[in-house]
Order: C-alpha cells, then sequence, then structure tokens
C-alpha cells in the first residue's frame, strides 16, 4: 500500500505543490517556444520533465509498507538449566536466547521459558507474539489450589499437579499426623487431596512430598451458626451423651431425650436457657429404630436434617429407614468380622454404602449423607466416645465436624480461591440467603460485588492485595497473601498467566504492525537523482 508522507493539512504544502504546477507549466511553455531539432526538443524536454518528477517525489515523500521475516528469540528464566535451555532452542529452531538480564525488546515473537522472570522484562514484550513454555523441575509443583475461607468442619480441598521422579507419598500433614495422602507415579501427576476444617481460626497444613515440604495450606475456618439439634432415642448411652456434650461446647442449643421404661422418660437440655424451644430442630439424631417416628418424618419433609447412628444389622436398618422414609441406602458387606478397624480407638461395622444419586460421603468415615426433601446421614461407626475418653479429641473433633458440616443448614458464605499473591488479582465471592451486598472490606480495600446473572443470592468482584500476610475479610474474617519472591514457583507461574492473559485481551494490530516496514526512498538517492538530472541538463546544451 503506498502512502504519503506530506501533510495535506498544512496549508505551506498547498502553496509548494502549486507551485510545482506552476513550474512544469513555465518549463512546457519555454520548451515550446524554442526552436530545435526534433530530436534535441524531445531529450530536453524529457530531461525537464524527469527534473520535475524528482521534486515532486522528493515532496510528497512516497512510502510503502512491505512485510520482513519474524524475528524470534528464546527468553529463558533464572531457574531452567542451560542444557534444557540449549535443547528447546535447538528443537524450535530459534538461535536467539536471552536471560532477563541480557535480553534485548526488538524481536517479533518470543518464547518465554520457565517463570521466574521480573516484571519489568514482562511488560517490555507487549508488541510481541509471546508463547510460554513452563518449565517444571523435578519434585515440584505445578500448579495447586485450594479454599482460602472454608466454615468449620466444611471439606477443604487442595488440587494440582506435581512432577514426581518416582513413586512416592503426597501428603497433607497437620504436625505429626497425616490428614489425607495419595501415591504418586513416575513423571506428571495430578492430585485431589481433603480434609474437614477441624480447627477453629487460622490454620496451616504442610503439603509434603516424600519428606520435603512442597507449599503450605493457609485458610481461615470460621464458626458456623449454632444450630439446634435433639436426641431421640430409646435408651442413653456413652456414645450419644459424650457426643450431645461436645455439640453443647461447641454453642450448639442440644436436647438428649431417652426412655428409660415403659412410662418413664428423660431429657437433658444444654444450652438452653433463655432461648425459646424450636419447633422443629435443625438436627435430629436417632436411631433406626424411630425412623418411622412421626417427629422424624415431619422434620425430614420440613428439610431438616437426621442422622442415624448405633446401627446393628446395617442391612436390615437401612431397609427400615428406607421403608419410613423413602430413602435409598444401600450397604454391602465387606468383612466377615465383627468390627473392621479404621483406626487407634475407631472401629466400624463390616460394611460399606454403595453409590447414589444425590449421595455423599465423608471422607475418610464410613459416614454418607443423602440429600432430598431433606438431608438424612446414616453412620457405620461403631463407637466414637473411646476417642474421647482417650484423650484423642482432636481425632473425635475431625470425625464430628466433619459429619456436621454435610448436616448443617444452608448459611451465608465468603469464599476465595487460594493461593492469593501480592499484587495480583485475586477473586472474592459471596453467596447469601438475601440479597447479597455491592461491596466487601478485604484488607484497607473496599471491593465491588458484581451480582451473578444465574443467581440472585450469589456475587462476585476482584481485588488485588498489596501486603503479604493475614488480610482481615469484613472484620471477622481472614485470607492469607502469598509473597510474590524468586524461590516461591507458584507465584512466577501465576505472575506469567497473568501477564499472557492481559497480552491476549488486546487486538494483534501491533503484532501485525511490527512485521511490516515502512519503506520509502532514501535521501542520498533523491539527492544523486537531482545532481544527475541537472548535471544532464547542463551537459546537453554543450553537445
Amino acid at each position: 500500500m503506498i502512502t504519503l508522507g506530506v501533510d495535506q493539512t498544512d496549508w505551506i504544502n498547498w502553496l509548494i505543490g502549486l507551485a510545482l504546477v506552476i513550474l512544469l507549466a513555465v518549463q512546457i511553455w519555454l520548451l515550446i517556444r524554442q526552436s530545435l531539432p526534433q530530436g534535441r526538443k524531445w531529450l530536453r524536454s524529457g530531461l525537464n520533465v524527469l527534473l520535475w518528477l524528482i521534486l515532486t517525489g522528493y515532496f510528497l515523500q512516497i512510502s510503502w509498507r512491505t512485510p520482513h521475516p519474524a524475528t524470534h528469540a528464546l527468553l529463558v528464566g533464572d531457574e531452567v538449566p542451560s542444557s534444557v535451555a540449549r535443547s528447546l532452542a535447538d528443537s524450535l529452531h530459534i538461535p536467539e536466547r536471552f536471560t532477563a538480564r541480557t535480553f534485548k525488546a526488538t524481536y517479533d515473537s518470543v518464547t518465554l521459558v520457565g517463570q521466574d522472570f521480573p516484571v519489568e522484562t514482562l511488560t517490555r514484550l507487549s508488541r510481541a507474539a509471546v508463547q510460554w513454555i513452563p518449565y517444571d523441575q523435578p519434585n515440584q509443583l505445578q500448579t495447586i489450589h485450594w479454599k482460602g475461607i472454608v466454615p468449620l468442619g466444611g471439606m477443604q480441598r487442595v488440587t494440582g499437579r506435581v512432577q514426581s521422579t518416582g513413586r512416592q507419598m503426597l501428603a497433607i500433614r497437620y504436625g505429626n499426623q497425616g490428614l489425607d495422602s495419595i501415591r504418586l507415579r513416575e513423571g506428571t501427576n495430578a492430585f485431589a487431596l481433603q480434609f474437614p476444617a477441624f480447627a477453629q481460626g487460622r490454620t496451616e497444613v504442610e503439603l509434603v512430598l516424600g519428606q520435603t515440604v512442597l507449599d503450605t495450606i493457609r485458610f481461615l475456618a470460621h464458626p458456623t451458626p449454632p444450630i439446634t439439634v435433639r436426641f431421640l432415642l430409646d435408651s442413653p448411652d456413652f456414645e450419644s451423651k459424650t457426643l450431645a456434650d461436645w455439640l453443647g461446647k461447641h454453642g450448639h442449643t442440644v436436647e438428649l431425650s431417652a426412655t428409660l421404661s415403659k412410662n418413664l422418660s428423660s431429657t437433658v437440655q444444654i444450652n438452653k436457657a433463655g432461648k425459646a424451644p424450636a419447633k422443629t430442630p435443625d438436627l435430629l439424631i436417632t436411631d433406626p429404630a424411630n425412623a418411622a417416628s412421626s417427629i422424624i418424618r415431619k422434620a425430614y419433609t420440613e428439610g431438616k436434617a437426621v442422622l442415624f447412628i448405633n446401627l446393628t444389622e446395617p442391612e436390615a436398618d437401612s431397609r427400615r429407614v428406607n421403608q419410613a422414609l423413602g430413602s435409598r441406602w444401600q450397604v454391602r458387606k465387606i468383612s466377615n468380622e465383627a468390627l473392621v478397624p479404621i483406626s487407634a480407638n475407631l472401629n466400624a461395622l463390616p460394611y460399606k454404602f454403595a453409590d447414589g444419586l444425590n449421595q455423599f460421603s465423608v471422607p475418610g468415615y464410613p459416614v454418607a449423607v443423602q440429600q432430598t426433601a431433606g438431608r438424612m446421614g446414616m453412620s457405620l461407626l461403631s463407637e466414637t466416645f473411646p476417642l474421647s475418653l482417650s484423650g484423642d479429641s482432636l481425632t473425635y473433633n475431625r470425625i464430628w465436624t466433619a459429619v456436621l458440616a454435610r448436616l448443617q443448614p444452608a448459611s451465608n458464605g465468603v469464599y476465595v480461591n487460594a493461593p492469593v499473591f501480592r499484587k495480583l488479582p485475586a477473586t472474592i465471592r459471596v453467596n447469601t440467603l438475601t440479597t447479597p451486598p455491592t461491596t466487601v472490606k478485604v484488607g484497607q480495600d473496599t471491593v465491588k460485588l458484581v451480582r451473578s446473572p444465574l443467581n440472585d443470592h450469589s456475587a462476585q468482584g476482584f481485588f488485588r492485595p498489596n501486603q503479604p500476610g493475614w488480610q482481615s475479610v469484613q472484620d471477622s474474617l481472614a485470607v492469607y497473601v502469598e509473597t510474590n519472591t524468586a524461590e516461591d514457583p507458584m507465584a512466577g507461574r501465576q505472575l506469567v498467566s497473568q501477564f499472557l492473559l492481559a497480552h491476549s485481551r488486546y487486538p494483534s494490530t501491533a503484532k501485525q504492525a511490527a512485521r511490516q516496514t515502512e519503506a520509502r526512498i532514501p535521501n542520498w538517492v533523491w539527492l544523486t537523482l537531482f545532481v544527475t538530472c541537472l548535471t544532464a541538463l547542463w551537459i546537453e546544451p554543450k553537445l
């Protein structure tokens, strides 16, 4: 495409153009008046017209765009070994290879290898086409995600990918206690580990590969609103009494009803003083013999939760519950032993729940929950109170906080996808039972929320924390912000990912322009033509 370099809005350029037209007319008029042989007249006319064309062309500064071969470079991160960089450069046929310290941003296409790059280097690639080849170091995380805020007893789920040099164990540990683990094979492995949030407040657990700590998982476990619980049993036992005391210590309102004889019953209330009795409790805990009770059926049809404990014959008990409440429990025997061990001081009946529609298990324990009209749980655990008596309160808390989280009614919640890195965008989501707020406070910043077009009770916003460490969320909650350090490969990966995402949002006009160049006749060519033409006009009369 040919373009003119003259500014058409400048009136001086119009005057120069008019002068050139007058010059051409004067040249033609003078040539017509001269009496010369026909051949000499044509020669002189051609030289004068050529001089005029040279002057006009120089004035117009004609230019055009022409494609040129794209230039490529390999930009290598500091953590990538030179042997790996050389191998990639040879396989991709890219001879130019640089590090962040030696790179010059004069290339049309740049291939990033690794993830350890300064922000200043990435910003200099705005006009280049960018590709990314992450470098996976042996026995190192490639990606990782978890929940930054979890309700107490809710399931914390840690997912990601890891590069393993052989068969070894990947585990979540809290101190010396394992929470969940998975065996890896050699190569790249996707993993998903989960465990109940058993401790209230700011919690730290470690992701360990073999004996090496890969990352520290930091999250906040916030208490859930207290609920009303009623035990409906034929006879009191240590299991129900210990569980009732545990629920009461965690702030829940508990009513323990037991039939002592035909005309004699006993009721124990915990945290009941000063509170009006609820018509229907949020959770009823009973045994299968009471499945047909009108109290149980009424609570379940109203959408409340029911938990069946103290099973003795799971096959017969599950059929009794199914007939009374229309559930779909199925169990199958897995051992001929009377009890099967789960851990120290914890046993279960030798049965296993079959998978079912709308059925969710409590990971690590033979407890499942079905959700239809209400929430119905069933436990195959024989007795858990020996854990409390032996002083293993941590395991006891883990079991019942996980079970309770599956049975609690829905409540307001704040969710943050972790890890969250300093100066990088992060997502926060708010779910409410009523209209969600329009803003939420994160640290010193106020984050604007946008309501979901699909759910009127959900809203989402984005924030970019500037300070590392624990940052408050709406005063009562908190989220941990990771520091962006060269030693953290996850921070580098997140930085490069955000850069490529921002890079892809803009049109590729700059990239196309970088592959074309604007060509015009150099000034020395114009000077040579001008001098040559004047010389010919000076010599021609002397011939």
